[in-house]
Parts: C-alpha cells; structure tokens; sequence
C-alpha cells in the first residue's frame, strides 16, 4: 500500500509507492500559491534521494503534463527482473575437478584464497545492469528472482554465504575448489600424491600438507602442519605446526630443518634439526644436531653422536653407542631462540656484506633478529619464575655408552664407563 505525505496546506500530496521505485506527486487547486520550497521539503521529509532524472526522462516520453489533480512522477526507478547474475573472481575452469589431491606438478595451477575473501557474488557488477541500482531512497535494488536458498546450497566447506551482501566468503585460507554443480569449498588440507624428487623451486603452501612419498633433495615451506609419509632426504624444511615424518630424516645438513610445533619421525641421521616443541623418535637419533625446546622422548630409542640440546626432559632407552662415538648433550635455558638468533646474526652479518642486497631485506632480517631476541627475554623470565619444584631431567633407561658429555644448565657430567641406566635431575 501506498504512502502518502502532504504539505501544511494540504494543497500538495505526495505518493510513494509500496515497491518503494517512484514517487508522484498531484498539485490540488486550491487558489493558493505554490512555493517550490514546499515541493523541496515534501520530497526531503519522504527521504527521497534517487530517480528525478529518470522521472524527466518519462515525462518527456510520455508527454505527461503537469495539470491540478493529476498525479505526475517526481522520482522513478526502472527495476529489471532477473539481473542478478553470479559473478566468480577466479577462474572457473581452473577450480574445477580439484578435490584436495594433486600431484606436485599440479600445485602451481591451484587457487590459494586468503581467510576473509569474497570469492564470488551476485550482482557484484552492478554497473552492468540495463536497470536501476538503487531505488528511490538510494537503497541498492535487490532482486526478487535470486533463490536465497539455492544460493545457500553453493557455499561448501569454508565457504560462508552472505545473504544480505549476496556474496561467498572464504572462512579460512586454503585452496578453491569448484564442483560440477557449481559449489564451492575451500581446501585447507592438501594431499601430495607421490614422492618430490629434486624439484626446481621451493614448494610453498599455507595449509595442512600430507605427502604420500618420500621428500628428497627438494625444499618445502608450509605455514601449518607437515605428514611426510616416507623419508625426508637431503633437503630444507619449513614448518608453522608439527611435522611428522613415517621414515627416517637424512643427510639434511645444509640448512636446518625448522619447525615450530612437535617432530615425530621414526630416526634422524647426519641432519641439523631446529625444533620448537617435543621431538619424538622410535629408532634412533645418530651424528646430527638437534634443537627440541620442550624435550625429547623415545620409548626404545638410541641417541648418539652430534650435539644436543634441550629445555625440557630427555628420556630415551639408550644413549651413546657401543662404537664410541662422542655425544653431547645439553639441557639449557630456551635452545632453539639462541640458535634461531645466531642463525639471523650471521644471516644479517651476509647481507650487510652483499652490495646488492636491498635496504627493506636488511630491515626486515633486523625486525626478525628483534623479534628473536624478545621472545628469547620472555623465555627467559618464565624459566626464571617456575614452579621450585620444576625440575628438568635426563633419564635413560637402558645402555649408558661413553664417552658422553652432558651440561644441565651450569653443571657438568663426564660418561667415561658403560652404565646401565642413568637419571640425573637439574640441581637448584
């Protein structure tokens, strides 16, 4: 139903249209003069913003003439049914047929969406539209022929639809994924079918990663967690969560292996792990260096040879090894931030020395070094400030092997004869 609004004077009515797309007004007789102010306060009380040239613009097609007592248009929209159409901002084709699983040639082709993207909407051109965009209260004109429903029913995992912008969000960050019916999921956990053999580029991803094969003299960043599901050989590794590897870890000396939550593996040989959490191995730690934060545990494990280091409890079955390879270990305040902080020194040391190198990468590498450092200060106090009773320790349950030596904070052990069994506690 209408609604109609008129002057003091009661000799102009203005009508406003329930579909809320024109506005017309009828000029009474009255005998009364009419100020165009009166007009211009009518049409400001009714909140009209939108539509006066288009209502010229049917005046003068229509030939309408403005005579008392007959209604004529101040404000009109031209409404097109059905203009709604559902705009995609990525490739269509290139989305399809993904559904979580690829080979490692095929992850460049893969659409990576950021948490918070919208990733498709409905009418989202609007300047394309033959009609109107918004009605005459300058509201966008929405169209009656777009089935919120059906809508809904494209909005797959991580996909959120949003009806009152009649747009697709992306929930979390991950991979886009199109199916034949035209719905829409995002991928946060990703499966590499296969080994990676001495791939050209560093593979990067920012989601879950679950390779079938074994990794070997390639580089793999990933933001979240690693599942490895052979051997990891001969390359470099970033990991933002827990890596797991089901093989063993080798040769991987020229540049650490990074991780900053939980390793598990089955054994590590000639390799240089830097870790943030708990390492957790069941065959046996031999000839590497390895940083595990919070501890390292083996059930029937051996550890021999290299250095190691650690700020929580080492327990593992046996340690050193018949064949009398030193061993090193040292259970110390926060290892993997002195190391990682040691690591950057030298890295910004390079840099400085590079004459190509440019200003932001040496800012940025000096922003991580401060970074370092203050969370190396905040481990610090905590370790400082725990529990008296906290005390960390190494126990081995099966063979002692010499020779070994071992630092707890600024104590010091020499193994010098084969033992079984060994505990000892950090000394206040």
């Amino acid at each position: 139903m209408s609604d109609i609004l008129t002057n003091k004077d009661g000799n102009l009515r203005l009508e406003l249209k329930e579909d809320r797309l024109s506005a017309w007004l009828t000029i009474l007789e009255t005998g009364k003069l009419i100020d165009e102010t009166e007009i211009l306060e009518l049409l400001e009380r009714a909140g009209i913003k939108n539509g006066f040239e288009e209502a010229l613009r049917l005046i003068r097609k229509q030939g309408l003439e403005k005579e008392f007592g007959v209604p004529f248009p101040v404000a009109v929209c031209n409404y097109v049914k059905g203009e709604s159409k559902l705009e995609y901002y990525f490739d269509l084709q290139q989305a399809k047929g993904f559904a979580g699983s690829v080979g490692v040639e095929e992850l460049p082709r893969l659409i990576c969406i950021e948490a918070g993207t919208v990733i498709a909407a409905y009418n989202s051109n609007i300047f394309a539209r033959t009609g109107s965009i918004y009605d005459i209260y300058g509201e966008m004109i929405q169209d009656d022929e777009l089935d919120e429903d059906e809508a809904q029913k494209l909005a797959g995992d991580n996909v959120r639809y949003d009806p009152s912008r009649s747009h697709y969000i992306a929930i979390c960050t991950g991979y886009l994924s199109a199916d034949e019916a035209g719905r829409l999921s995002i991928y946060d956990n990703l499966l590499l079918a296969g080994d990676i053999d001495s791939h050209p580029d560093t593979l990067r991803t920012p989601v879950n990663i679950t390779i079938t094969g074994s990794v070997r003299n390639s580089a793999l960043k990933a933001q979240k967690n690693i599942i490895i599901q052979g051997d990891l050989e001969s390359s470099t590794l970033y990991c933002g969560g827990d890596l797991q590897v089901d093989g063993s870890i080798r040769n991987c000396r020229r540049s650490n292996l990074q991780v900053l939550g939980d390793l598990r593996c089955h054994s590590v040989f000639s390799s240089a792990l830097l870790c943030c959490g708990k390492l957790e191995f069941s065959g046996e730690v031999r000839d590497s260096e390895v940083v595990a934060e919070a501890g390292i545990t083996s059930a029937n494990g051996s550890l021999s040879g290299g250095h190691i280091q650690s700020c929580g409890d080492i327990r593992i079955a046996v340690l050193g090894s018949p064949e009398q390879v030193p061993t090193e270990i040292e259970i110390t305040i926060s290892p993997y931030y002195k190391t990682l902080l040691m690591q950057l020194t030298k890295d910004l040391i390079h840099l400085k020395q590079d004459e190509a190198a440019s200003s932001e990468a040496i800012a940025a590498l000096e922003e991580q070094i401060k970074q370092c450092e203050s969370e190396l200060d905040s481990r610090l106090n905590i370790f400082l400030h725990r529990d008296p009773d906290q005390r960390i320790r190494l126990e081995v349950r099966d063979d002692v092997f010499p020779p070994l030596q071992i630092r707890i904070l600024k104590h010091e052990y020499q193994i010098k004869h084969h033992q079984i069994h060994l505990e000892l506690i950090e000394k206040e």
